[in-house]
Parts: C-alpha cells; sequence; structure tokens
C-alpha cells in the first residue's frame, strides 16, 4: 500500500517540477510550457492540423487550448486557416517566428530531458514506460463509477 501511495505521490509531483523547469527555460522566449508545447507540437504535426487533433495529441479540453490559440495568433506565432476540405474547421500553420522558436523551444527541451534521463539505463527508461502504459491503461479501463453509487 505504501509503494504505491509513494509512486502516485511522485506521479503527481514530477510533472510540477517538470513544468517549473520548463517555464524557467522557455522565459527568455518569451514561452511558458502551455504556450511553448502547442508550438512544438503544431512543428512536429505540421502545418494544416485542426485545433481538436492539437488538443487530443496535449491531453487538454478544446475551449482551454482556444485560449492560448488566441495568443498565440496575437503573437504572430500561429495563423488559423479555414480547413479546404470543410468550411466550418480551422487549421493551424505556424508563421516563419513560430517555427522558428519551434525549433529554439525543442533545442531547450532537449536540453532540459538531457539533464533529467542523465544517469537512467536505457532499460530502466524502458521499464518506466511500460509500467506507465500499462497504469494509463488500467486507467482507461477501470470503471469511473463514484464509490457507493
Amino acid at each position: 500500500m505504501y509503494r504505491t501511495r509513494n509512486l502516485v505521490a511522485r506521479l503527481f509531483r514530477l510533472p510540477r517540477l517538470y513544468r517549473r523547469h520548463m517555464d524557467r527555460s522557455l522565459t527568455p522566449l518569451g514561452l511558458s510550457q502551455a504556450t511553448a508545447l502547442p508550438v512544438m507540437l503544431l512543428g512536429r504535426l505540421g502545418d494544416g492540423t485542426r485545433p481538436g487533433v492539437l488538443a487530443d495529441e496535449l491531453g487538454v479540453e478544446g475551449p482551454s487550448l482556444a485560449r492560448i490559440l488566441d495568443q498565440l495568433v496575437r503573437s504572430g506565432l500561429i495563423e488559423r486557416h479555414p480547413d479546404p476540405t470543410d468550411g466550418r474547421a480551422k487549421t493551424l500553420h505556424l508563421t516563419a517566428a513560430g517555427r522558428a522558436l519551434a525549433e529554439q523551444a525543442e533545442m531547450i527541451m532537449a536540453v532540459i530531458r538531457e539533464k533529467l534521463f542523465a544517469g537512467i539505463a536505457d532499460e530502466d527508461i524502458d521499464t518506466t514506460i511500460r509500467v506507465l502504459t500499462r497504469m494509463e491503461e488500467a486507467l482507461n479501463a477501470a470503471d469511473m463509477t463514484p464509490l457507493g453509487q
């Protein structure tokens, strides 16, 4: 019981620490982790990605992402274009400034990952990925009905 509770506590703490390091490292670019991740992910997914796809990849709800995208559009990093296959939908495109910032942010994140995983064996990383994947699958398959109902 203690081991699993300890693991869950660390699972909650680690993302906060990671975001804190991201925010500090990305500040010189005028970005936070909340604004950098959509820019970087759009750079990976490519121009023409729909906002819903980006939201799914980021693991956030559409309305939350919409506010961030509005900010990125105002900052001149992203543009919204009509979807050529569906006039009601929009697609996202990095501007030249957005593309340059995405590349810089990716380099910064690579340095953070190097520091994070320094001294951790590849086998340990592979094991961690397997365990986290199984935990994710268990949560996705779990009955989320509140206890007592």
